[in-house]
């Protein structure tokens, strides 16, 4: 019989290479800065997760807090207690889990114990978590501001010859509209297009863009406003006629419930890597479900398609191909238009040890 006893947590920094500079309202990115978190157990299967952001160096400060602080938490605790596991982590840490590196970390940590959880049971984790469907749709994901007028558009038709049917594209310049009316009159009115502001406006600038993103049948505003007010958002929401989305930047399931309660999202986009891992976004899946909202999500589809998929409220993955070939033991292709969720135990987003041999950070 399998002891599933965690008797240790490894945690490995690691620094991903893009193909190529990006840049959005937040910044300029020439890499992802990635935490690796592996559970293992005493005779059961190992389980691992991961947290993940564009550029910054913060990933060896998860990598030790998870080392020194949440893994003594979790070790002689059992992973068939997930929920229980993620208090024993949360409970004595609270003042270090209001966002941030302690909610990365214990973001990853947990994702791992379901992870070695689903494999012990032999499920896929999208399975174990409802498995409403087997095939996740995707949306393309990039316009960053780095790109010429051309180069938004082919992009664009890249994702639409896997039969990609959204494109998401970045806002925040003096050319918002004339990117808009671009990509609008390339790809035609059935297409959809998503915007994503990365925080930039003040309400009355976003309600301006929300009016003007209308005329050309864009489906969605993306974090107009600052993420920390709910108050903000709600507002445009409420004069916008684009519809608003949000939760990149949310923390668990209460900043979730606030979203949802104030009606400031029509569409709810939890990471995975932040959001408190697989124990949260189930929960905020659930919180989706019974207020009729859209789930999506965050970046990092590898592992978001387990959860998106497993929700009556999933709508669509963002997609965007920020870790390296061949780094991850699997790849997730796109066929028609959606990705497959893997039929195998646990989620499937493994990196090889050649990946973390290659990329790792030393701390």
């Amino acid at each position: 019989m399998e002891d599933l006893t965690i008797s240790g947590v490894d945690a490995t920094a690691l620094r991903l290479p893009l193909a190529r500079p990006i840049a959005s309202a937040l910044g300029r990115y020439s890499h992802v800065d990635c935490t690796v978190v592996d559970v293992h157990t005493r005779n059961g299967p190992s389980g691992q997760g991961f947290t993940a952001c564009l550029g910054g160096s913060a990933g060896a400060a998860v990598a030790l807090y998870i080392r020194d602080e949440l893994a003594p938490a979790v070790v002689g605790g059992s992973v068939l207690a997930p929920e229980a596991l993620w208090h024993r982590a949360w409970g004595p840490n609270k003042a270090r889990q209001r966002g941030g590196i302690g909610a990365w970390g214990l973001s990853a940590l947990d994702t791992a114990v379901w992870d070695a959880l689903a494999r012990h049971a032999g499920l896929p984790l999208c399975t174990m978590l409802g498995g409403y469907r087997d095939r996740v749709p995707v949306y393309g994901s990039g316009g960053w501001h780095t790109l010429t007028d051309d180069e938004l558009v082919q992009e664009c038709q890249r994702f639409a010859a896997q039969g990609i049917k959204a494109y998401k594209y970045k806002i925040g310049t003096t050319r918002d509209e004339a990117r808009t009316a671009r990509l609008r009159n390339a790809m035609g009115d059935s297409f959809a297009l998503l915007a994503d502001a990365n925080q930039c406006y003040s309400v009355r600038e976003a309600v301006a863009v929300g009016e003007m993103l209308a005329d050309y049948g864009v489906v969605w505003l993306e974090e107009p406003v600052v993420a920390d007010s709910v108050d903000d958002l709600a507002e445009v929401a409420k004069r916008s006629p684009t519809p608003t989305a949000a939760g990149e930047n949310a923390y668990f399931r209460w900043g979730f419930r606030e979203i949802v309660e104030r009606r400031a999202a029509a569409f709810l986009q939890p990471d995975i890597g932040r959001c408190g891992g697989v124990t949260e976004f189930r929960k905020i899946g659930a919180l989706a479900d019974a207020a009729g909202l859209a789930l999506s999500s965050h970046l990092w589809h590898e592992l978001s398609i387990s959860l998106v998929g497993a929700f009556s409220s999933g709508w669509a993955c963002e997609y965007a191909e920020f870790i390296p070939d061949g780094a991850l033991t699997r790849s997730f292709d796109v066929v028609d238009g959606a990705i497959e969720i893997p039929n195998a135990p646990g989620h499937g987003a493994e990196f090889t040890p050649e990946a973390r041999r290659e990329f790792s950070v030393e701390y």
